[in-house]
């Protein structure tokens, strides 16, 4: 399977939707949009992606991620699991 280049892209295109509300219970692979953004999660506590934040991609603590992304006006959109 192919994969999209851009985020909403990959959201429409990729995976089966879970609520949003389930991010603390991830699986390695799942995949957590915000808008115009996407991280795929490492495990049930830490995701990696590339950010503004860190100028560079790394591997974070998803609760402090989505906190501190939430904090910047973005809200999680989407979660799926492929």
């Amino acid at each position: 399977m192919g994969c999209p280049r851009d985020s909403d892209m990959q959201q429409d295109a990729l995976g089966g939707a879970r609520a949003t509300n389930e991010w603390t219970g991830l699986q390695r692979g799942d995949l957590i949009f915000w808008t115009g953004h996407v991280a795929i999660a490492r495990d049930a506590e830490t995701m990696i992606h590339a950010n503004a934040h860190h100028m560079a991609t790394v591997i974070e603590n998803t609760r402090a991620a989505v906190a501190r992304i939430k904090a910047a006006g973005s809200e999680i959109v989407a979660i799926k699991r492929l």
